[in-house]
């Protein structure tokens, strides 16, 4: 006969009928547990498709007049406008960034007229200096070179603004200032920019489904399925367990 008092366990062996009932309901919480997780993640991807971002459908929409050769009817603006939005991404590969920062820098000078382009590349070519030249500093000259380096950020956006469009306030202001190269393509047409649309593509497609653009309580359904109910199911899971596991010691009289 069993020994109610018997208080070895082993979750691969167990020794008595209390150790086995024990085992089962560990292994039927962790099943739950394993569905909720990867089951979902499995269903997240079954029912996922590509979906491009507005910025990328833009680009695309004025890339065939640039393919084309028909420059004079490309609006740069798009053009600047879906680059910098890349650009702003920190998930960007640092080889990727800076094919945008040439792609950038060749669609804005397109854009400002012949006489101010040598002003502009001259600050563009004292920031690329600055940038340089403060890795090497440190306190009160690292700082002080900073300031100086937001200063002429802010004088080159100003410059820019009747054609950008983006003034010292935009958010897209800094990115701007910081992706400009003294050196870059003549036009969006050199072979260095041919990997540029399959660049966009890449960075302005995400994967979309019906649990990612479902609100739930103010989030991504997705988002608040792992963030928060996995959190709550998991704390639920160990409260039933030690109720279960509780009621079964009094029901077999066994004694902590």
């Amino acid at each position: 006969m069993e020994s109610s008092d018997q208080y070895n366990f082993s979750i691969f062996s167990p020794r008595n009928l209390h150790g086995r009932k024990n085992r089962n309901v560990i292994f039927f919480m962790l099943t739950i547990w394993a569905v909720a997780v990867f089951g979902f993640q499995i269903l997240l991807k079954a029912i996922e498709k590509p979906t491009p971002e507005k910025a990328l459908t833009l680009f695309e929409s004025e890339w065939p007049d640039v393919l084309n050769g028909n420059l004079d009817q490309v609006d740069y603006h798009v053009i600047l406008n879906s680059l910098l939005m890349v650009k702003g991404k920190n998930t960007v590969l640092s080889k990727d960034q800076q094919l945008l920062s040439v792609a950038i820098s060749s669609v804005t000078f397109a854009m400002v007229p012949d006489s101010l382009r040598p002003m502009v590349i001259e600050k563009v070519a004292g920031l690329e200096a600055m940038h340089s030249e403060i890795a090497g500093l440190k306190d009160q000259e690292y700082m002080d070179l900073k300031f100086r380096i937001q200063d002429a950020s802010a004088s080159l956006v100003s410059i820019l603004e009747p054609f950008t469009g983006y003034a010292t306030t935009n958010l897209e202001a800094p990115i701007l200032a910081a992706s400009l190269q003294k050196d870059y393509p003549a036009s969006l047409t050199d072979p260095s920019l041919d990997r540029l649309p399959d660049l966009m593509k890449l960075y302005l497609t995400h994967n979309q489904s019906v649990l990612t653009d479902t609100k739930f309580l103010g989030f991504p359904f997705h988002y608040f399925y792992t963030a928060v109910f996995l959190l709550v199911l998991f704390v639920v899971l160990c409260i039933v367990y030690n109720k279960l596991i509780e009621w079964r010691l009094n029901k077999e009289g066994i004694v902590e």
